[in-house]
């Protein structure tokens, strides 16, 4: 027997149930809390205890998440939408600052919460919505441009708290998403040529902060400067490469330990993975995200309701985004931009974040093809 929801069907029994992106999620909760343990028991236990709580929420959320039919948020995507653009205002209005920028809004018991990493789901699940609802217009200039406007809109908030970071994936989000959705590879094409030439004009005008200036600038020659804007590069690349085949083991980082890597507990957490476990466990863990990033292919291209299928695209764009320019940056491939690695790096927002987009393609996946491994 089943209980129809909407235009899918949920089934009583768990035979649908994706255990394999489950227990792929969860090995990377493990693993990730393992790493971040090591980077900073020494200073900051508090840290990783808080993480603990995050996780806690993150859980929550994803079983949440799990047992509600996912089109229940495409029918209120206006709502979230709303949400999403409310609490990036409330960044503005009175959010807190740190290291010279404002995106954090302050929790009662010292808790913070980072809107800019929630609106990167929100967005996922809100485009997902318009394209699904608009269909083939996305083939036409219309809507076309009402999906790139209803990107800019939260990317143009996130941008002036500042964050470039968050505001390049939610542009990567954009492109990926409506890729998915058909639009034509000419207005793609000229898509990325227009968002080149408006850095190129930002970069003129003024509008970059100097340190994210002078960041993109160390990416090309970080010897230029070593002592500030290439420090964080070049000593990633030294605690890698120190790692060498088989790494100096776990708590056993030295330049982890003597805190020599700006940012180890965040941005920079890939280094403490290089570092202590070597490049067979910097391969072992790239291939764990791997397979589980193979799961959430699976379940894009097993959907067969089009917002299940570019819901669950959003969200494989999403980590793979993050992983590849996490860990490009901590090995010299990338500018560094502040783009943290779901499951591992300190941040109760990220990590909500996260979870929720798991419980959302758990559910997906349940009211979709039949359970395969």
């Amino acid at each position: 027997m089943e209980r129809m929801v909407g235009a899918q069907s949920v089934p009583r029994s768990l035979r649908q149930f994706d255990i394999p992106l489950l227990l792929a999620v969860l090995a990377l909760i493990g693993m990730g809390l393992a790493i971040l343990y090591s980077a900073t028991h020494a200073w900051a236990p508090g840290l990783f205890q808080r993480q603990l709580v995050w996780l806690g929420f993150g859980l929550l959320g994803m079983g949440v998440l799990t047992v509600l039919e996912p089109l229940v948020w495409m029918r209120r995507s206006r709502w979230l939408y709303g949400l999403n653009l409310l609490m990036l205002l409330l960044v503005e209005l009175m959010g807190a600052e740190r290291k010279g920028a404002q995106r954090w809004l302050e929790l009662p018991g010292g808790f913070q919460v980072q809107p800019s990493e929630f609106a990167k789901l929100l967005l996922i699940l809100t485009l997902a919505s318009l394209l699904t609802q608009t269909g083939s217009s996305i083939r036409t200039l219309r809507g076309f441009l009402m999906s790139l406007l209803h990107t800019a809109l939260p990317a143009l908030l996130v941008f002036l708290q500042p964050d470039l970071g968050t505001a390049i994936v939610l542009g990567a989000l954009w492109f990926g998403m409506v890729y998915l959705a058909g639009a034509p590879a000419r207005w793609l094409t000229l898509a990325a040529l227009l968002g080149v030439f408006a850095f190129g004009a930002m970069w003129q005008l003024n509008l970059l902060k100097d340190y994210q200036k002078a960041r993109l600038v160390s990416f090309l020659n970080p010897e230029a400067d070593p002592q500030q804007s290439g420090y964080h590069i070049l000593q990633s690349r030294i605690a890698i490469g120190s790692g060498q085949l088989l790494g100096k083991g776990y708590l056993h980082g030295t330049q982890k330990n003597l805190r020599y890597i700006p940012e180890q507990h965040t941005d920079f957490i890939f280094t403490v993975v290089g570092e202590e476990g070597g490049f067979v466990g910097s391969v072992g863990f790239l291939t764990l995200y791997g397979f589980f990033l193979y799961r959430v292919w699976r379940v894009m291209v097993g959907a067969r309701h089009e917002f299940y299928r570019l819901l669950a695209g959003g969200i494989f764009i999403f980590f793979l985004f993050h992983l590849l320019t996490n860990v490009g940056m901590t090995m010299g491939l990338f500018p560094v931009v502040g783009i943290p690695l779901p499951f591992v790096s300190l941040g109760g927002s990220m990590l909500v974040t996260a979870c929720a987009a798991v419980g959302l393609l758990l559910s997906a996946r349940l009211r979709e093809q039949p359970f395969q491994i």
